[in-house]
């Protein structure tokens, strides 16, 4: 799953589990939806939690008083047993990991489109159907399009989904060309 480490994916199980047995599912997503922000967001939070000079108790007490009011009671919680085992550091990887498993729950599919400039609404629900026509993703509930510009595609677009990918940029139509031209196997006889 995206390359998480051991430790992220085994506590956003569990604390995916344990929003399960409470109906809170969508509630703490949307918690680590939050939290993931927070982290990718301010350089100086993730240094604080990394620092091993700084207290658990300090680290606990910026942590309710950051995010205090802003998730469930649940999350709260989960963050304290985070520093209480010394897994704060984690907190920013275990809430990408988590939104990872909630999306493969909700059977929702990520679909990363790069494209020479932004795609417009037609563009966007083709690209839906073609993964839906995919027979692999032909369950998925929603498609969602992680959306990235490249002007180094010249034109086309290239869409990817977990380890499947469809090059129809003209970049690429450039080099099949380029490298056809070059296995020419017309000789020149004088």
């Amino acid at each position: 799953m995206h390359g998480y480490s051991v430790v992220a994916l085994r506590y956003a199980s569990s604390i995916l589990e344990l929003a399960r047995e409470r109906n809170e599912v969508d509630a703490i997503y949307s918690d680590m939806l939050e939290l993931q922000s927070a982290f990718s967001g301010s350089e100086e939070l993730r240094s604080f939690l990394r620092s091993p000079v700084i207290n658990i108790h300090t680290k606990q007490t910026v942590l309710e008083k950051v995010f205090s009011g802003k998730v469930n009671k649940l999350t709260m919680l989960f963050l304290k047993k985070l520093a209480d085992s010394r897994r704060e550091r984690y907190i920013g990887e275990i809430a990408g990991s988590f939104i990872s498993q909630y999306k493969k729950l909700k059977n929702v599919v990520i679909a990363e489109v790069i494209s020479a400039s932004k795609l417009d609404d037609k563009l966007r629900e083709e690209v839906r159907r073609i993964v839906k026509a995919n027979p692999e993703f032909a369950h998925a509930g929603t498609i969602e399009l992680d959306e990235k510009v490249d002007k180094n595609l010249i034109g086309g677009l290239v869409i990817r989904v977990e380890d499947k990918q469809v090059d129809a940029s003209f970049a690429r139509k450039i080099k099949d060309y380029k490298r056809s031209f070059e296995e020419n196997p017309y000789v020149k006889e004088f």
